[in-house]
């Protein structure tokens, strides 16, 4: 080759290196000036990932964007929240806005994040909103080019934390439940670890629950701030607390020193309020008096001139709406709560966040959040901890009780069958193809006929492979589900969260819904929030759409602020979902109730004598109950005198009962004598067993988690009922052999919001088993949540468990005056 050949190769390849480098490094800024929001036409910036930070994986989040139209005229602007999902495909949470331009708007995007976090952070994008008249457009726009993008950098929560907000800038004590020991996310002397995101504001507010679904408390502090006034709430900001409530959360508000603006004003949650008369306000009142409700110590000196608020039940209050949960020392309330729902509202008489407590490290959770929340456990700071204590915090093995929810909803049986359809042609395939055919061949000596058979039979078994395949295919839609319903009794609704498998068998794409569309408009999905949550689901163990996906991946669309159902990619395969219903028992799915004796007049009830409740129970399920416990809840254990540590020890008196059935099932409409059961005495006629130790020998059953604890896990039934009250397990006891606890911590990744520790707090009867539908059986009423594919509803099957809550007469512990105070009002 010639020298001027040569040189001419190395120019050439010289000139596309340059070339190459320079796209290469144009692509690179072009996209670091998307990831920072830098965009000629809309800016986008992130206000809040999460209210208040607070975004856990495996759970809905809520965004807060900033936009700024840099355009000329107003126009409308679909912002988009883009996740993968396990497929491969890109879920697109859309919200359609108008924007005004040269002006900062900002607006809410929601979506569910994945448990796995791939640390590149999550896209939050602009597009130019057209308008469309697609039928098939959820939205009612399509999108357009794309005018801005930005990236969140911010790392979600892990998914074993509890999480309770705070609106109003004192946290009265509660940031003691958020104390770690080198990083361990769980709780010291506990188990499940709650962090506190605080300093919330009503500009921090979400307008749609669904970005307080990762909160299982908002406490309330200091409404007298302009920044936390309830006054200032706007009505969607209403809505999305109210329907939060109802959904099953907590809102606790510690009424302040002076004024009243949440009694004495319209403000948007009045009517979620207790039922009380004007609450009488106390002034001067020396807290030394309330002493064993802020702390444990004897001789921390308390405020002498703070003001106490008491309640009183209007007289007219209905069964729940006033419910008084501690007195004073005189006996008047000073902790009192609504149910609302799932949900409860409480309301706080005692200031808190009173800056003399605050100096002194006041409240302590032990004396008054264990018994306003419905937790247990020391909380205890590193400080309060010796060497040893903090080497044994520091290493424990992690007992979990929600994991296996993927395995429950798989569908296995069909892609069994077809693998031994395959593994068996593929054998046949290979025995006359190979040395069957060809020992036949040479035996009648026509092995020159070799090729044509081999061809043969290429031809017949791939016949025949294409008609197996075809007759094995599933040809219907059917949903395989695990769901947890629960209602409280009066309440007129109830809730529910199902895990679903939804077998979709065409290709193309299927609507996907837990509302009916023929029951409503054709804009159902767009229209006012039904409440409903709707969302693609992985598990915790799944890891994820780059390596799963489909070599067709494409993208689909839900309204961000209401996504109860979309329209999904199909494969003629399965796909899972994760719903959050709240509505009216369905029939065929009618609850427990009360019922009485025949030809009893009276509406049933159940009343509490002592330890034993009498009364019966039946319910009206589409099949029978098993795995059946009977919890008692009498009341709270006494308040202790000043000094006395609740250590170790529960908040109530709790009994848990395994009743005994014929044939192991509670069948519907058989009546449960609750007075039988809850007889501790041990006698022919008791069908029920106690579980006297169920809290403490309940922590080794949950699954091994670290590959360390040999103690063999309990089914999945069991590990999420006992999962459900892993607020009340006994605290850990470091170095002591052979204990049922010992250093085990019981963590949940997947039902957050679904612990029953607040019913802890208040005499209750709760009744939880499971209802199993066989595949056998499968009916469109085998699961309590309505989900419609396609407009109709589908065949399900599946394991629901059931709790059933029923709310017994108030019955507030009783209280220790100190030697030297007759009466709270004493000066």
């Amino acid at each position: 080759m010639c020298v001027e050949d040569q040189a001419l190769k190395r120019f050439w390849a010289l000139l596309i290196m340059i070339l190459v480098s320079c796209i290469m490094h144009s692509s690179a800024h072009a996209q670091d000036g998307d990831a920072m929001g830098i965009d000629e036409e809309v800016t986008l910036t992130i206000a809040r990932f999460g209210v208040g930070g607070a975004a856990r994986l495996g759970d809905w989040v809520g965004i807060q964007v900033n936009l700024m139209d840099n355009g000329s005229s107003p126009r409308d602007i679909i912002l988009r929240f883009a996740i993968m999902d396990a497929d491969g495909d890109e879920t697109q949470y859309d919200r359609v806005i108008t924007a005004s331009p040269g002006q900062q708007l900002s607006y809410w995007l929601y979506g569910w994040l994945p448990f796995r976090d791939t640390g590149d952070g999550y896209e939050v994008r602009a597009y130019e909103g057209i308008e469309t008249s697609d039928s098939s457009n959820i939205i009612g726009y399509r999108a357009g080019k794309m005018l801005g993008r930005t990236i969140v950098r911010s790392r979600p929560m892990f998914p074993g934390v509890a999480l309770m907000g705070v609106i109003g800038p004192r946290q009265a004590g509660l940031d003691q439940y958020s104390v770690m020991v080198k990083q361990r996310q769980w709780m010291p002397m506990g188990h499940e670890l709650t962090l506190t995101a605080t300093g919330l504001t009503i500009q921090s507010l979400p307008d749609r629950w669904q970005g307080l679904v990762a909160f299982d408390t908002l406490v309330w502090t200091e409404p007298n701030l302009a920044s936390s006034d309830p006054n200032r709430l706007t009505i969607e900001q209403a809505r999305a607390i109210r329907n939060w409530v109802a959904h099953g959360g907590h809102l606790v508000v510690v009424l302040p020193t002076s004024g009243d603006p949440w009694f004495g004003s319209a403000h948007p949650l009045r009517t979620l309020m207790p039922d009380i008369k004007r609450p009488d306000r106390r002034e001067g009142v020396n807290l030394e008096a309330y002493r064993s409700l802020l702390t444990e110590s004897r001789d921390i000196p308390l405020p002498k001139n703070a003001a106490v608020h008491v309640f009183e039940p209007v007289d007219d209050a209905q069964r729940g709406d006033a419910i008084p949960i501690l007195n004073g020392a005189d006996g008047k309330c000073v902790v009192i709560r609504k149910l609302s729902g799932s949900g409860a509202v409480t309301v706080v008489g005692l200031d808190l966040t009173h800056g003399e407590l605050r100096r002194v490290g006041l409240p302590d959770v032990e004396s008054i959040w264990h018994r306003v929340l419905g937790m247990r456990g020391r909380a205890v700071r590193i400080d309060q901890m010796s060497e040893t204590e903090i080497g044994d915090v520091s290493s424990r093995p992690i007992r979990l009780f929600d994991s296996g929810i993927a395995g429950a909803i798989a569908k296995t049986g069909r892609a069994v069958q077809g693998v031994l359809f395959g593994l068996l042609v593929f054998v046949v395939y290979w025995i006359v193809a190979g040395p069957g055919g060809f020992f036949v061949l040479r035996s009648r000596k026509k092995q020159h006929h070799a090729w044509v058979v081999f061809v043969g039979c290429i031809g017949v078994f791939t016949a025949l492979s294409w008609m197996g395949a075809t007759a094995l295919r599933p040809k219907t839609k059917d949903i395989s589900h695990l769901t947890l319903l629960q209602q409280v009794d009066g309440q007129p609704t109830m809730r529910a969260r199902s895990w679903m498998s939804i077998m979709l068998p065409t290709y193309g794409s299927s609507l996907v819904s837990l509302v009916d569309p023929d029951a409503v408009d054709s804009e159902f999905l767009n229209a006012v929030p039904s409440g409903h949550l709707l969302s693609p689901w992985a598990s915790p163990t799944t890891s994820g759409g780059l390596t799963n996906g489909y070599p067709d991946n494409t993208g689909y669309r839900i309204e961000a602020r209401n996504p109860s159902g979309f329209r999904v990619p199909t494969r003629a395969t399965v796909k899972d979902f994760l719903a959050d219903w709240f509505g009216e028992e369905q029939e065929k799915w009618s609850m427990i109730i009360p019922v009485g004796e025949v030809g009893d007049l009276e509406t049933p009830t159940l009343e509490l004598n002592g330890t034993v409740v009498d009364g019966l129970v039946a319910h009206g399920f589409p099949g029978a109950m098993t795995d059946v416990r009977v919890i008692v809840v009498s009341r709270q254990n006494r308040i202790l005198p000043p000094g006395g540590k609740l250590g170790r020890n529960p908040i109530s008196r709790a009994s848990v009962f395994a009743p005994v059935f014929t044939g192991g099932k509670w069948m519907p409409g058989e009546n449960l004598d609750l007075n039988i059961i809850t007889t501790t005495r041990r006698t022919a006629a008791n069908k029920g067993i106690v579980r006297d130790s169920f809290f403490s020998t309940a922590v080794r059953k949950g699954e091994d988690y670290s590959g360390v604890d040999l103690s063999p896990a309990a089914p999945l039934v069991d590990r999420l009922i006992m999962g459900s009250m892993i607020s009340q397990f006994d605290p850990p006891r470091y170095g002591v052999q052979n204990d049922p606890v010992g250093d085990r911590v019981a963590r949940r990744r997947q039902t957050h919001g679904w612990d029953l520790g607040r019913w802890f707090t208040q005499p209750c009867v709760i009744v939880i088993g499971a209802v199993k539908v066989d595949p056998r059986d499968a009916s469109v009423d085998g699961m309590p949540v309505p989900v419609f594919v396609d407009g109709k509803r589908v065949k399900s099957s599946g394991t629901t468990i059931v709790t059933w809550v029923y709310p017994l007469a108030s019955n507030p512990p009783s209280s220790y005056l100190t030697d030297n105070f007759s009466s709270p009002d004493s000066p």
